[in-house]
């Protein structure tokens, strides 16, 4: 798939391979190496041959280098940078002069390290960047038969002079990227101190000018709740106390201070040393040094191989001679231009070399011999690339990870076929080789999304990021994740102000990338994965929401969950949650609304701390039976949600929602904390569950606020529902739009999309009409509902399927229960169920039938009808819809009374299910239930709920109104299917009561028998008939269901003889009961056996290789 999708592009953007920009990369071979400090190269013949260059017969003048030197790309998407790789000019050394790259003969190029050094005007001194995401530079190697490759060029001036220059300025640094303090921003730490200790750092500058002062520039950092300092030292010359601030202990607080320092002194010696002792009043204080970097005067004298020299005294519009001492025979580079090196013809003459140059700006040199040579690292033949010319009509580019690109290719594919959605997949490498030289650069990725953006006409709308991210683009931590990199920022010692974003990537006019009050021009999400595995997972998941399993009633669904107050909130996350939940209420009435307050249950005390039970059932239930969209507001983080603990990881890996995956929009703390490689965050956990979990998030990834959040939270609610181009968003264009309308604080970059940007979330395509319903519905009356399907207004007389209507009783005020620092709050609900079924839809009309319950409230008020319907047709297609414009209250006239109970029948997974049978520890209840009126899910409180009560706990029953739904086109029979969760292992018992329309009751109990998860137990193997003449069944229960097991029945004779086997690989069970297994009696070969007694084993295993056996024995009659 992988080849076929990436030829298929190929051949897209064939006949517009030259209509735009392109790279050097596209033709001819290419051959990568790389530097890591600045200095003259050397590549020889045999170095060519191992890089796999055919070096029979090569031509001199076809050597070319391209590369575009060290230091980062600039953030700033206005400032300079490179359009494409540069050439460089090299200095081939042909032994023979015959034009051939003989075995003796070589050439040279200056390479760079990835680090640069920088004039600060202001201050008069250079300054040392540490490349953040690379320690090599790359270049390439290409062999070009059509065009002479640039060479050094000689340079010489022969200007008088009117300054000698016999010094020049010099630097150094040291800097150690050991610690990353918070794990995030881009700020890395190296030696770490504690209270008392001390370290020296030592600098040689050969041939120092001692009448020329020592510049020190240095920075630090402390944590230390008390006064602390760092004394600096360097013997007689300087001595320095640096007072760091005292931090605090407030987890939001700043998590060390930093401290930086500049200052000179003078040296009478060329080793400067500088010792840095740390000191503070609290023993368990921890320190760090940033860097040291030196500026100073030094002798233009080499005292090595080589050495590079520039000088500041003498800018001016005039002329200087450099003199140079203990420099025979030796060469002189201008290396100003990196990139354009030129050699500078000297002069020696009494020991000194010299030469002369114009002084207008300031220049860098390198003065070198031969034995100065350096060797690149080589890596061999890239392929040939041209991203650049991607067509302008690409709608989305896929950054992947090379490990994933057959996922990629998989989900651009998908969008392809299903939304004309035509997509570019690129791996990061492809990137980096054409905007940044190779090397890994969190801008390139921006530079190439700009680059695409800004072509003529160009569709593009979405970026995806499939691959995890790390704060820690280095690998310097174990097990790192740095597969897709991320944009961290300055900040990376306060825990608010520090954040990872993405949308960096999408920064895309002139004046962005500085975070300026930038906004983000198109929508990016990440899908984290780590391996093939997950990023599979994650399209598997995307291709199953489009599927037609996955079209429910649960569409029209929207749960809000609100945290309590917890010490000091009081109904803040409450109130923030409702006020968005009524937003939608008001505005969008086919969306049903479910609350999910913690403050709504009880709580207990444990050892732990408070533990809600009852809201962690709550939200697991309501995830059984899926939502569109899951909001959640309050305090949580890496591990779940709130200090009661109602959603944590363990939780999440058990859900089993593959059908019915909501979107999650979390206003929380560090939910997605995606860019930890020591940690797979509870947001990432929602993803990364293959049976279910979310489908996507908007989510957080540091610490942030309730205000922000909620100002964000309420853009993404305003938005999420409208069509501004007759459409419903996707989920990139609801991200930018979300993040345009809410401000450009760090709060808010903190929060990130992880998932699809191209998918549309399941909304219903056509819509749901009533054409007749009674004007006001009475307690007890019988109602008929007609309606129709419509499209853009219209029948869809061509749709045939069934529709699922809830009826609703009227809109009452609840109260939350005033627990901790909260205080009672009132809140709108409607979700009492008169009427939940379901009835068949043919030429878009349908029509059902319902006996309305006596348990309504009695005033009169609007009730509401919510539609669903789906399609059987081949291409399914669903709708919905909503209709309050009805009274409900009152009581009927000319009422025929039902005094009959219902009829029930239940059973744990499926209909095979014995009483008293083996489940695992999440069972599911099945109930079948009959009643000629219908059955009461009112649920106002007054004891006719429906009802079940495990293990006699009558006083915390479930209530099971929501569960009930009639069969179609027949409200006199129904059913409930309910799950249940974390049962303790053994035997349970589960009382069903339910009510009918006219409060008949009835009651059933059955028994089970809970086996641990982590367990694989068989029990009742059983056969029937036993004994048999002609063929028996045999059947077996267990405790894993809903997964795949295998099982082999094999039969042997009473001596032992195998005589038949009966084997299942892969058998999925829906239930806890197998069978039946038929054996007719005779062997493997399909002899008759004779009668006799004979025995069955069984062996079972499951998904996790958990294993278990049984026998049983079995009497064959003769006939």
């Amino acid at each position: 798939m992988k080849n076929f999708i990436f030829f298929l592009c190929f051949l897209f953007f064939a006949d517009k391979l030259f209509a735009q920009d392109n790279s050097v990369l596209a033709l001819n071979d290419w051959y990568k190496i790389s530097t890591d400090k600045n200095g003259v190269y050397k590549i020889d013949h045999d170095n060519l041959q191992d890089l796999g260059i055919d070096v029979t017969n090569l031509q001199t003048q076809t050597i070319r280098l391209y590369g575009n030197g060290g230091g980062m790309l600039p953030h700033l998407n206005s400032d300079f940078r490179y359009n494409d790789l540069k050439e460089n000019p090299i200095k081939i050394f042909d032994q023979n002069s015959n034009g051939i790259f003989d075995s003796d003969d070589y050439f040279i190029f200056y390479g760079m390290s990835p680090d640069r050094w920088f004039f600060n005007q202001d201050e008069n001194l250079f300054e040392h960047e540490t490349h953040l995401y690379s320690d090599k530079v790359f270049y390439f190697i290409n062999i070009d038969n059509n065009t002479e490759g640039l060479r050094i060029q000689s340079k010489q001036n022969l200007n008088s002079p009117s300054h000698i220059i016999s010094s020049f300025n010099a630097y150094s640094h040291h800097e150690e990227e050991l610690e990353n303090l918070i794990k995030s921003g881009r700020k890395w730490f190296g030696e770490r101190f504690s209270e008392g200790s001390s370290e020296s750092f030592e600098f040689n500058f050969p041939n120092l000018v001692n009448a020329s002062p020592v510049f020190l520039n240095s920075s630090v950092a402390a944590r230390s709740f008390q006064s602390s300092n760092f004394e600096i030292g360097n013997n007689s010359s300087l001595s320095l106390n640096l007072n760091i601030p005292i931090t605090s202990s407030d987890f939001a607080q700043e998590y060390a201070k930093e401290k930086q320092i500049s200052t000179s002194f003078f040296s009478n010696s060329d080793i400067v040393n500088l010792n840095y002792k740390y000191e503070s009043n609290d023993n368990g204080a921890s320190a760090w040094l940033d860097y040291i970097v030196i500026n100073c005067r030094r002798e233009l004298k080499l005292s090595t191989s080589y050495m590079h020299f520039r000088d500041l005294e003498n800018i001016s519009n005039t002329f200087g001679e450099y003199r140079i001492q203990n420099a025979e025979n030796c060469i002189v580079w201008d290396v100003t231009n990196p990139l354009n090196s030129r050699e500078i013809l000297t002069s020696f003459q009494n020991g000194i070399l010299s030469f002369t140059d114009s002084l207008h700006s300031l220049k860098e040199y390198l003065v070198f011999n031969t034995s100065a040579y350096l060797n690149p690292n080589l890596i061999g033949l890239i392929e040939n690339q041209n991203i650049r010319s991607s067509s302008s009509e690409i709608d989305m580019i896929i950054v992947t990870y090379p490990d994933f690109i057959s996922s990629a290719n998989r989900l651009a594919n998908f969008h392809l076929e299903n939304d004309n959605i035509l997509s570019l997949v690129v791996t990061p490498d492809q990137i980096y080789n054409e905007f940044s030289s190779g090397m890994q650069d969190v801008c390139a990725i921006r530079d190439f999304v700009k680059f695409q953006f800004t072509k003529n006409n160009s569709s593009l709308k979405y970026l995806l990021l499939l691959g995890d991210g790390s704060f820690d683009p280095k690998n310097r931590t174990e097990n790192n994740t740095n597969f897709i990199p991320t944009y961290q920022s300055l900040n990376s010692t306060h825990p608010v102000y520090s954040y990872v974003t993405d949308d960096f990537f999408v920064l895309l006019d002139e004046n962005e990338g500085l975070f300026n009050n930038d906004l983000v021009d198109i929508g990016v999400g990440r899908l984290p994965a780590r391996s093939l595995e997950e990023s599979n997972i994650f399209v598997d998941k995307i291709e199953q929401y489009s599927s037609s399993s996955s079209f429910g009633s649960w569409r029209n669904d929207v749960v809000f969950i609100a945290d309590d107050g917890d010490s000091k909130d009081g109904n803040t996350h409450m109130w923030q949650a409702d006020s968005l939940a009524n937003h939608v209420a008001d505005n969008y009435k086919d969306i049903n609304i479910k609350k999910i307050y913690l403050d709504n249950y009880q709580q207990e005390s444990t050892p732990g701390g408070p533990r809600s039970m009852d809201a962690q059932t709550a939200i697991n239930n309501q995830i059984e039976s899926g939502s569109l969209l899951v909001n959640y507001t309050g305090h949580g983080g890496p591990l779940g949600w709130t200090q009661e603990r109602i959603l944590e990881i363990d939780q999440i890996r058990n859900w089993n929602n593959i059908e019915n995956m909501p979107l999650f929009m979390t206003a929380t703390c560090k939910f997605s904390y995606f860019d930890n490689p020591d940690q797979v965050s509870a947001g990432e956990e929602l993803l990364l569950n293959p049976n279910g979990g979310a489908i996507a998030l908007f989510s957080t990834t540091r610490l942030v606020y309730s205000q922000p959040n909620y100002n964000l939270n309420t853009k993404f609610i305003e938005n999420i529902f409208t069509t501004p181009s007759g459409e419903f968003l996707r989920l990139g264009d609801l991200f930018k739009i979300t993040k345009q309308q809410s401000g450009t604080s760090s709060n808010n970059r903190n929060f990130i999309l992880l998932g699809d940007p191209a998918l549309r979330l399941a909304y219903p395509k056509l819509n749901v009409e009533t054409i007749s319903i009674a004007d006001t519905l009475k307690a007890l009356s019988e109602v008929q509902v007609s309606g129709q399907i419509t499209t853009n207004g219209s029948l869809a007389s061509n749709f045939n399927g069934v529709i699922y209507p809830v009826v609703y009783d009227k809109e009452i005020i609840r109260t939350t229960l005033g627990q901790e620092s909260c205080t009672p709050m009132p809140y709108r609900d409607q979700s009492n169920i008169i009427y939940k079924g379901a009835a068949s839809v043919v030429d878009g009309i349908f029509s059902f039938n319902f006996i309305v319950p006596k348990d309504i409230a009695y005033n009169y008020a609007n009730g509401k009808i919510s539609y669903y319907a789906i399609d059987n047709q081949q291409n399914v297609i669903d709708a919905n819809g909503s209709s309050s414009d009805f009274v409900i209250g009152g009581t009927a006239d000319n009422i025929s009374y039902d005094y009959q109970p219902a009829d029930l029948s239940l059973f744990i997974n499926d209909t095979l299910f014995i009483n008293g049978g083996l489940t695992n520890q999440n069972p599911v209840l099945l109930a079948y239930i009959n009643d000629e009126s219908g059955i009461n899910t009112v649920g106002n409180g007054i004891g006719h709920d429906i009802t079940a009560i495990l293990d006699g706990k009558s006083s915390n029953p479930f209530i099971l109104n929501n569960y009930y739904q009639s069969a179609q086109d027949d409200f006199t029979k129904g059913k409930i299917i309910f799950p249940m969760f974390n049962l303790t292992p053994g035997e349970h018992t589960l009382t069903l009561k339910v009510w009918d329309v006219f409060n008949n009751s009835s009651e059933e109990t059955i028994t089970f028998v809970v086996v641990e998860n982590d367990l694989m137990q068989v029990d009742n193997f059983i056969s029937y008939p036993n004994p048999f003449m002609y063929s028996t069944d045999f059947y077996f229960e267990h405790n894993k269901s809903n997964q795949m097991i295998d099982y082999v029945l094999n039969i042997y004779s009473v001596t032992g003889s195998l005589v038949r086997t009966i084997e299942e690989k892969s058998y999925f069970s829906q239930g806890f009961r197998v069978g039946p297994i038929n054996w007719d009696g005779r062997d493997d070969l399909g002899h008759q056996m004779s009668s006799g007694i004979y025995i069955a084993r069984l062996n079972i295993s499951d998904q996790n290789n958990l294993f278990e056996s049984k026998t049983s024995r079995v009497i064959l009659l003769p006939k």
